[in-house]
């Protein structure tokens, strides 16, 4: 398995509100669910780079929406990566796509720790509005049209944490996993991976994926303890002035 193989799996999973074909890539509409729902891809994951004529193309069609350019560009598109570096494109958000069997992790969380429902409860809701996940970022998973499920987790007899999952294929996909403060360092993230883990097996997928920024040291620390392997990475490149939405 390889990052291109997750891609679509994301826009199953995490999917954007529309989006048009321009050329080789799948270009979204802004959407304030952030930047895996707005940026550029090359509609072929497994493709490397496009033309001069591709590339602009995708740029005129995100600057007709109002802003800057955005491009999700995966590890194994170097010459892609090439060219924007050629018109001065900034590099943000390394972020490590890792997989692990989901049998390998499935396990019944204790009593009353981890639970899988849809629709969310409300307690969930303002679980994730406190850690940052928002009504546009809650609405993509609303939106979803492929088997999910969201998770609740509970520790010391409290709602302490949220996340939600997707199928596509036979991979599933976590997203949104956030644990409250008062929840942290309590084995309660690890009494949630197991149950996404169970969801995702019970209900036909092989594998569970999770993408996670490089940045992000206690979550990379997590999944390793856990198992779980990387299989490739992608940055955004984003161009440097015109107009930002």
């Amino acid at each position: 398995m390889n990052i291109a193989d997750l891609i679509p799996v994301l826009a199953a999973t995490w999917p954007a509100a529309d989006s048009q074909t321009v050329g080789p890539f799948t270009v979204p509409s802004h959407d304030p669910g952030g930047n895996r729902v707005s940026a550029a891809r090359l509609t072929i994951p497994t493709a490397r780079s496009a033309s001069e004529e591709g590339l602009a193309a995708a740029q005129a069609a995100m600057e007709a929406q109002g802003r800057r350019p955005l491009f999700q560009v995966l590890d194994h598109q170097m010459p892609l990566s090439d060219m924007l570096d050629a018109q001065g494109y900034t590099t943000r958000d390394h972020t490590d796509a890792m997989v692990i069997r989901a049998t390998d992790l499935a396990a019944t969380p204790p009593p009353v720790t981890a639970f899988t429902i849809w629709p969310p409860l409300a307690i969930q809701t303002e679980l994730w509005e406190a850690g940052g996940i928002t009504a546009p970022r809650r609405a993509i998973m609303n939106r979803a049209t492929c088997p999910k499920t969201s998770l609740f987790g509970r520790i010391l007899d409290k709602p302490a944490g949220a996340g939600y999952i997707g199928i596509h294929g036979d991979i599933a996909m976590l997203h949104a996993l956030d644990v409250a403060p008062a929840g942290r360092r309590k084995g309660l993230a690890v009494h949630m991976m197991r149950t996404a883990a169970k969801w995702a097996a019970d209900n036909g997928a092989t594998w569970l994926s999770i993408l996670v920024t490089r940045e992000n040291a206690a979550a990379h620390g997590l999944y390793t303890s856990l198992g779980m392997k990387p299989v490739g990475t992608y940055v955004y490149r984003e161009k440097e002035g015109g107009t930002a939405q």
